[in-house]
């Protein structure tokens, strides 16, 4: 190797580590759309009452339609050709959808790196045999509560409890990074434990997720009766977090996690300066969200702007999907916020999904961000 390439790897290699250029990040610098996600469906055959998404067919009617397997199949092309790689498919719940195997062999044979969110419980006989030949390389099922009990007061259903498990069960025959994952409201709350144990019977993998954001897209929940106070959030997410510093100090590196709590953690580890610039992490960048009825949004929490990939073909739908949102702005009171620079979000999706405009500020986003200041003085 000649002095100059060593030279040359040598500044690249120091470009990577001080700035701490992920693959993601590496591709928002040149607008490579290499993550997405494909909302499938919003309907579900749960009915969480804190679900920001869900619709059944007479609620999605003066909205829109569902894409078919063809059009889901052929904006794939598009996307794959564009330069995506990793491929979020999720709803609703995916499995609902009658093509689904259609839709998900096609896209395997495409060469995505697949992620499947789903609650298990339509997992059957066939689609393992169908997850046994294509696995997904990492599937994410949503746990609601520790008992049939819990899953009647959220989900509706105290059926889909071990619906759920029997699901976990066929999916460690699969081999897929799996990962259960919980979401934590005033029902689950005192289930962390019972929660914990119940994940660690099938995976090393166990999320937690805090923060409950207000439907979006026409859809409906009680997430004001239902989500965690700020105090309640912190006091679970240090519960959780002291249980893994424990268990990585005694006995063995754990996999388990919190998810983050809002989204200042992605913004600090991604704050690339790049347009749209009122959103810091890379969402429009590197990363973006179609819809159900055919919507491209930068993430699965925007209502607004977007662009129509189906329509317009999907190189041109990325291309615009920054301009929409480069003369935006967070509100006066945002931007002079004391808690402004790592103490809040200050995510224009989530002020857009509490208050329905980006424009107003959120007294709930507000109390998080005090909240998390009192308790991480030093950070």
């Amino acid at each position: 190797m000649s002095t100059e390439i060593k030279r040359n790897n040598n500044r690249l290699a120091q470009k990577w580590e001080s700035s701490e250029i992920t693959l993601a990040g590496y591709a928002a610098q040149r607008h490579i759309p290499l993550g997405g996600t494909f909302e499938l469906t919003p309907r579900c055959n749960l009915s969480c009452k804190m679900c920001y998404i869900r619709l059944d067919k007479r609620q999605m009617e003066p909205i829109g339609r569902e894409r078919t397997a063809a059009e889901w199949i052929g904006l794939a092309k598009e996307a794959i050709k564009a330069g995506t790689l990793n491929l979020l498919l999720t709803g609703g719940e995916p499995l609902l959808r009658e093509d689904f195997a259609e839709i998900y062999t096609a896209l395997t044979m495409m060469g995505f790196v697949i992620t499947l969110n789903t609650n298990a419980t339509l997992i059957t006989p066939e689609i393992l045999k169908l997850f046994k030949k294509y696995p997904p390389t990492a599937t994410n099922v949503t746990l609601y509560g520790a008992n049939p009990q819990t899953y009647e007061s959220i989900c509706g259903n105290p059926e889909a409890f071990q619906a759920t498990i029997r699901g976990l069960e066929m999916l460690t025959e699969v081999a897929t990074a799996l990962e259960v994952r919980t979401t934590f409201i005033r029902d689950n709350m005192h289930e962390l434990d019972a929660l914990r144990e119940i994940a660690n019977r099938y995976t090393k993998r166990f999320g937690i997720n805090v923060t409950v954001n207000k439907a979006v897209r026409g859809a409906c929940s009680d997430v004001e009766n239902c989500r965690l106070t700020p105090v309640q959030m912190f006091d679970l997410a240090e519960a959780n977090a002291e249980y893994y510093r424990l268990l990585n100090s005694e006995t063995e590196s754990a996999l388990e996690r919190n998810m983050e709590t809002d989204n200042h953690v992605q913004a600090r580890v991604y704050g690339f300066n790049l347009p749209p610039k009122i959103i810091t992490c890379l969402a429009a960048k590197s990363m973006y969200w179609i819809t159900w009825d055919g919507k491209m949004l930068p993430c699965g929490s925007f209502v607004s702007p977007y662009t129509v990939p189906f329509e317009e073909g999907f190189q041109q739908a990325w291309d615009r999907l920054p301009a929409l949102f480069e003369d935006l702005s967070l509100p006066e009171e945002c931007r002079k916020c004391e808690y402004a620079n790592g103490r809040c979000s200050n995510c224009p999706a989530i002020l857009q999904t509490e208050t329905g405009s980006l424009h107003r500020i959120s007294p709930y986003i507000c109390e998080v961000a005090k909240e998390r200041s009192r308790r991480f003085k030093t950070e």
